[in-house]
């Protein structure tokens, strides 16, 4: 029998396996943010406290996490101080023009009653200081899709509100990158020598932080202001410095927002 010689089997090519071209970054068309009005239960405070929060437009689009910037009203104002200054007008162009990133602002009222822990405590769990740091931060942070890093947060106040955030941001640079204190009232300020700016600065961490201070050249607060800003000189520590014109007042702090937005975001990608 003769031996037959098997043919063998071709080896078929393998089928090309298309690349999935990616999903195209979705274009934000819309012109402006929101602000949204909200309530937590404070275990410091014993009841509900409000807060307001400025979203950006197109936040609805997409997974991605925006750097969010916590602000302090003065006293006696509550969580609507800043919006009626116009800091969420103010985003809203700068984000629409490319001059800021998208970001979250974050207002909360810090009970700022004549007996209330805004103007009574200088620091520490039991103060505003808690209250933003304990408490608001993480309900704001399960509840938006912030940056929940160092980097990706920021904190400024106006007068008395500009206190709370000097000593928020000097004692948590680990929690913060940016700090601005307006028309901060350091002049009238009387604290535990633990939670005073002024001895906060003497922390090497203290370095880390990007500071901005300011006030009017006809702001009564502008004695304490620039103290503070000497001994950031004598210490060798970066800092912004303005002196702007006006007094204490809304006028010259609304007339400022834009400036301030640009330091706050000068830190975070478009």
């Amino acid at each position: 029998m003769p031996l037959q010689t098997a043919t063998p089997t071709p080896i078929p090519s393998p089928t090309p396996v298309p690349t999935p071209s990616p999903s195209p970054t979705p274009t934000c068309t819309q012109r402006y943010g929101w602000v949204e009005a909200r309530t937590f239960f404070s275990q410091i405070l014993d009841r509900e406290v409000s807060y307001r929060v400025y979203v950006p437009p197109c936040y609805e689009i997409g997974d991605q996490t925006y750097p969010v910037l916590y602000v302090i009203h003065g006293y006696p104002y509550d969580e609507t101080h800043w919006d009626r200054l116009g800091v969420d007008e103010t985003a809203n162009d700068g984000i629409y023009s490319g001059v800021y990133p998208p970001f979250l602002i974050v207002m909360p009222n810090c009970d700022p009653s004549p007996d209330g822990i805004f103007v009574n405590t200088s620091g520490g769990d039991q103060s505003v200081e808690g209250l933003i740091v304990n408490e608001l931060m993480p309900q704001v942070e399960q509840i938006y899709r912030v940056q929940a890093t160092r980097e990706g947060r920021a904190i400024g106040g106006i007068s008395r509100g500009g206190v709370w955030s000097l000593e928020i941001g000097f004692r948590h640079p680990d929690l913060f990158a940016a700090v601005g204190g307006h028309s901060a009232a350091l002049s009238v300020n009387r604290p535990h020598p633990l939670y005073d700016p002024f001895n906060l600065i003497a922390d090497p961490a203290v370095r880390s932080l990007r500071i901005w201070l300011d006030a009017g050249d006809r702001d009564w607060a502008r004695v304490g202001v620039e103290r503070l800003h000497q001994a950031l000189d004598e210490q060798g520590i970066p800092h912004e410095f303005t002196l702007g014109e006006g007094g204490h007042e809304n006028a010259y702090w609304s007339q400022m927002m834009p400036a301030y937005l640009a330091f706050y975001t000068a830190g975070w990608k478009q």
